[in-house]
């Protein structure tokens, strides 16, 4: 069975726009809300350890981030898939379908980048 025409368009257009705002939201530090799993605590927005308690306490509360970066990116997402569901499908029809598989591979390809000095020793 195949899927309906705008679905198909909303997943396409979701999957392409959700790759290339994760990568954003990462470079940009562009987080919805901010988990502190140790006590428990959600924060809308990006709060780093000294916007919230002493500096000193940053090494004891650390921040999840992650969790807010999908959740920038899937709502930005979401506004594409919409509109490109709501488009008549014969304007999509000159989209290459290649770009499908281009950006999330350049975008597989910033996060890498940009999460380097994490992971250097």
């Amino acid at each position: 069975m195949m899927p309906a025409p705008w679905f198909r368009r909303f997943s396409f257009a979701f999957g392409i726009a959700f790759a290339m705002l994760y990568v954003v939201a990462l470079k940009l530090d562009l987080a919805l809300f901010t988990v502190y799993p140790t006590i428990r605590v959600v924060l809308l927005g990006t709060h780093h350890s000294r916007d919230s308690v002493g500096p000193s306490m940053g090494g004891f509360l650390p921040a999840m981030y992650w969790y807010g970066w999908t959740a920038a990116a899937a709502l930005g997402a979401l506004i594409f898939g919409v509109g490109a569901a709501l488009l008549p499908e014969n304007w999509l029809r000159p989209f290459w379908l290649g770009w499908l598989w281009v950006i999330p591979v350049a975008a597989m390809i910033g996060c890498v980048y940009l999460t380097m000095p994490w992971f250097r020793l």
